[in-house]
């Protein structure tokens, strides 16, 4: 790997300070550094809300950007032994898939999220992330960090500031980077919404969930095979263009998309709506009996289903196989 050039910034104008005395204050930030610098991507959390962005914006950089691989098994178990006992599924994900890159790449990109839409708030666990990878699992490896507030600053100045003060680009080099990598997450919006039209007809099942679990090949893809198996369609939850939501009383941006989603719902395209929590999600749990209070008024069936790192398939499989057959029993008495 290519020595890098690091130095040390004071954090005080953020608010945020590191837990490790020695440390504290202080963030490790590559700045102009040489080119084609190894730069790891976790795939997790904020990956999947930018879809494509990251990886276009570091490459047209000059730098070579690096995503972990999907997650399985291994990646829980790598994080086991060295993170927080109490956080949630997708954080102990997060954590493995920093472990992953450490010692593969130079540095290890890292986002504080306080908002991805203007006045409203993200989960609060994307805003300690930051000092929390720094200050645990990732103490003393090179951090690339990001803050995104939408609230406070649009995502393009934010990007500028990260090429222009972080990676020492030019102005020049940092406008088109920040250009090509908002139309390339853009360009993915679009295939979704494209493929989302392409359903096949008939009623599908909506799997509603973050999309840090959706996208998730741990979490959510045993879900999505088993479907296919019982031959029945589903439908992801979409966030193409979150950065327009309708407002309400729901301040948590993803909660106000899947409040709405399910109001619009009409009873003659969804069978029933699937939500995939994940264990010791806080947000989660305050949401979930509002989603299920909404579903009941449209006349939608409902099913949660909790995923953690014990999660057996064969009980995954045998709660979604009860699901899909009592409506279809359901729906034969009727017609019967």
């Amino acid at each position: 790997m290519k020595k890098i050039g690091i130095i040390s910034l004071s954090d005080r104008k953020s608010g945020f300070q590191t837990g490790h005395a020695s440390t504290r204050r202080k963030t490790n930030i590559l700045l102009k550094g040489p080119k084609n610098v190894k730069i790891g991507i976790p795939r997790a959390f904020y990956y999947h809300s930018y879809p494509g962005l990251w990886e276009c914006f570091f490459r047209r950089l000059g730098h070579e950007p690096v995503v972990s691989p999907p997650s399985t098994q291994a990646t829980l178990h790598k994080a086991s032994a060295q993170t927080e006992t109490e956080g949630c599924l997708p954080q102990k994900l997060f954590d493995g898939h920093v472990l992953s890159l450490i010692g593969k790449v130079d540095a290890v990109f890292v986002a504080r999220i306080i908002s991805i839409v203007k006045k409203y708030n993200c989960c609060p666990r994307f805003g300690a992330l930051l000092d929390a990878t720094r200050a645990g699992i990732a103490r003393g490896v090179p951090l690339i960090p990001i803050e995104i507030n939408e609230t406070v600053a649009p995502l393009s100045k934010t990007l500028m500031k990260l090429a222009r003060t972080t990676l020492g680009a030019d102005t020049k080099t940092a406008k088109l980077a920040v250009k090509e990598a908002i139309e390339a997450m853009a360009q993915h919006h679009r295939e979704e919404a494209r493929r989302q039209r392409e359903q096949t007809p008939g009623k599908r099942y909506l799997l509603l969930g973050h999309p840090y679990t959706l996208h998730d090949h741990f979490i959510a893809d045993p879900m999505i095979k088993k479907m296919a198996q019982l031959q029945v369609p589903v439908e992801l939850m979409s966030f193409a263009g979150s950065r327009h939501i309708k407002p309400g009383d729901i301040l948590w941006c993803v909660f106000n998309q899947m409040y709405h989603k399910l109001h619009e719902l009409d009873t003659q395209t969804y069978a029933g709506v699937i939500q995939i929590s994940t264990f010791n999600c806080g947000a989660d749990s305050m949401m979930a009996d509002r989603f299920r209070r909404v579903c009941r008024q449209k006349g939608v069936p409902y099913m949660l289903l909790m995923m953690d790192e014990h999660t057996g398939k064969a009980g995954l499989d045998t709660r979604l196989e009860a699901f899909v057959d009592s409506l279809s029993w359901q729906k034969t008495g009727k017609a019967s």
